[in-house]
């Protein structure tokens, strides 16, 4: 029986030399007319040590292409590829001078013909092959198109005239996909296989997913997503500052949004629920009344974001608000940009400085000032808002900028209803490093908005698809892949990783995630730290070491992020290590482990998720302590991984 075969296309010298590197018992053809390698990279991967066969291939498509080809497959030659595939329509002289090149150095040659467009006569066929192997081909491929089960049956034919293991005879297109799998059969020494659907080298190319025994596919099914707590919150407490009603469509409560219901009824807003469907009806005039609160409190549940939000927005008041919060956020420092809030006529007087509960004294007013942006968004968020009721310009110039995409969810859905006095300068700081001076004019009226739909939450999906990825075949609609929200750049990560990934339809799309080969990867989360539980995940089934860096924000969430995940997958198994700002993760991609341990939360509902997740590659379920802190951003996360399971 012949050998698997991955052929790599479309692909940059990482991943080549990660499939050539890593891959055991099988064989990597590297398409060197569709992978971007210069000659340093080329004599790299084909020198690396590797457990695999190695075949260097290059497609000719025009007469231009032949010096580069000579070129790219002398290099892999002399860099010490086990197979060279030359193309049989190569002129005579300069087959013949890889052929004697790859002779001296001890390469083994495969004669490749292709048709691209039809099949040829049995006849035709055959002299190919004749004189193919005549010239000293170890083995003669021989692939033409399909356009009928007849032009399959000829190429198969030539298994009855040749040396079965000497040969590689099928036809391209959906009509020849039998083909393929009938071609292996009789004995072709390789079988060629895509690493995932989106880099097929030839139509009718399976993949890699196409050959995982059953029992590795653990996920499988649709996945509803619930809406983003990030966009609703927003949208919610905007929606209480107008006087009328806006509805907010494609709703799903959490507790964050709860607490932010909760924060618009302090507002004085009449709030009902029908079905999905969220009506926020909002009495307040801040241009002439000031901010009206109810026993002038607010209460923002266990959601950071609701807290820094309110604090700027309290001091519309004019009048001492409380804020104050309840489970975890009791232990996590809200005291973000005391001088900036200084600056603006704000007075906030925290528990043991940086806690809640905290009263705000003060007016809010107009005023320029200097941010050092290294705390977080979410405060500058609520600047954003609260100054565009205030009359006058105001500026806000900050460095060391994280969390970037949550301020552009800000200003995006302020825009609905009607806070557009936002104007945005980015340009380089002293230190090269990027500098944003937002420019506020006030006042600006917060209208209601008919509707809005919510988004759906990227947040939830980045866990679900790292999730597909690792063990699943899991397909998500309603995603808006153009979306603000700083997770949705979890489907650029997984397709730079080459995860098997296809997207139909405009925005949303229908996306559909399935297992695959997972190689190691560096990712900065500065700017989205909500993702380190998906990539954390995606690095525990990668084959190596995976690096994530920007953890010091991770110190102030639920729980104390970067060392609860440690501390718990330490002890189920994973190899971890901290090097300053960054997490080192050794994974592997088969990664399974004894499981029936018990294991903490730590009251955080993404290390809950984690650990269920990778409880399901744990020989016995894992016994965590706390789940229902998962209700925090997505209940329906456990009725809907029972859903997904695939029946054993």
């Amino acid at each position: 029986m012949g050998t698997i075969c991955y052929s790599i296309t479309d692909s940059e010298f990482p991943y080549c030399h990660f499939m050539a590197s890593t891959r055991v018992k099988t064989a990597v053809e590297i398409r060197l007319d569709g992978c971007h390698l210069d000659g340093n990279d080329i004599r790299e991967v084909f020198s690396a040590r590797r457990d695999c066969t190695l075949i260097a291939t290059y497609h000719i498509n025009e007469s231009e292409d032949i010096p580069r080809a000579l070129e790219s497959l002398g290099d892999a030659i002399m860099a010490g590829t086990d197979y060279v595939d030359i193309p049989f329509d190569l002129p005579d002289e300069s087959r013949k001078w890889l052929i004697s090149l790859a002779l001296n150095k001890g390469c083994r040659i495969i004669i490749s013909y292709h048709n691209y467009h039809g099949t040829d006569p049995l006849e035709t066929l055959l002299e190919i092959g004749r004189k193919a192997f005549g010239e000293g081909a170890d083995v003669v491929k021989i692939v033409t198109t399909a356009g009928s089960r007849s032009d399959a049956a000829t190429v198969l034919k030539l298994y009855g005239h040749f040396n079965p293991s000497s040969l590689i005879a099928f036809a391209m297109g959906i009509r020849g996909v039998n083909s393929r799998f009938l071609s292996f059969q009789a004995g072709a020494p390789f079988f060629y296989v895509s690493p995932c659907r989106n880099s097929r080298t030839a139509g009718g190319q399976p993949c890699y997913f196409n050959f995982l025994p059953g029992k590795e596919v653990i996920l499988k099914g649709s996945v509803d997503i619930p809406s983003s707590k990030s966009f609703a919150q927003r949208a919610i407490v905007l929606s209480a500052l107008t006087e009328g009603t806006t509805k907010l469509y494609g709703y799903t409560a959490c507790q964050d949004t709860s607490a932010a219901v909760g924060v618009a009824e302090s507002f004085g807003a009449e709030v009902s629920l029908d079905g999905d469907v969220l009506s926020i009806t909002g009495h307040q005039n801040i241009l002439r009344d000031g901010l009206k609160v109810k026993y002038n409190l607010l209460s923002v549940g266990e959601s950071g974001l609701l807290a820094r939000l309110c604090i700027p927005l309290a001091g519309l008041a004019g009048e001492d608000i409380t804020i104050t919060g309840e489970g975890t956020l009791l232990r996590r420092k809200v005291g973000d940009y005391k001088q900036a809030l200084k600056g603006f006529g704000l007075k906030v007087d925290y528990t043991d400085r940086s806690y809640l509960p905290a009263t705000v004294r003060g007016r809010l007013h107009p005023s320029d000032q200097h941010i050092n942006g290294g705390k977080g968004s979410q405060m500058i968020s609520g600047l954003l808002l609260a100054l565009s009721q205030c009359k006058g310009t105001s500026t806000l110039d900050i460095d060391n900028l994280t969390s970037v995409p949550y301020m552009d969810l800000t200003t995006y859905v302020a825009s609905f209803f009607g806070l557009n006095g936002y104007s945005m300068e980015s340009r380089p700081d002293e230190d090269n490093e990027e500098e944003r001076i937002y420019t506020i004019e006030g006042p600006s009226e917060i209208s209601p908005v008919i509707g809005i739909q919510v988004e759906k939450d990227w947040s939830a999906a980045a866990m679900m698809m790292v999730a597909a990825a690792m063990m699943g075949n899991l397909t998500f609609s309603g995603l808006d892949i153009f979306s603000n929200q700083a997770d949705a750049e979890i489907l650029d990560i997984l397709k730079a990783m080459h995860v098997d990934i296809t997207e139909r339809g405009s925005s949303p799309r229908v996306i559909n995630v399935r297992k695959s080969i997972l190689m190691p990867f560096y990712h900065d989360i500065t700017d989205s730290p909500d993702l380190f539980a998906p990539l954390f995940l995606l690095a525990v089934r990668a084959a190596g070491i995976s690096v994530i860096s920007g953890i010091k924000r991770l110190s102030n969430k639920e729980s104390n992020r970067a060392e609860s995940f440690a501390s718990q997958f330490r002890k189920i198994g994973v190899r971890i290590s901290t090097h300053g700002d960054e997490m080192h993760i050794a994974g592997h991609e088969h990664a399974r482990f004894p499981g029936g341990i018990s294991v903490s939360s730590f009251g955080d509902h993404r290390l809950a998720m984690a650990l269920s997740i990778v409880s399901l590659i744990c020989d016995k379920p894992l016994e965590i302590d706390d789940t229902d802190c998962v209700s925090k951003s997505y209940p329906g996360f456990y009725a809907q991984l029972e859903k997904l399971k695939c029946n054993e």
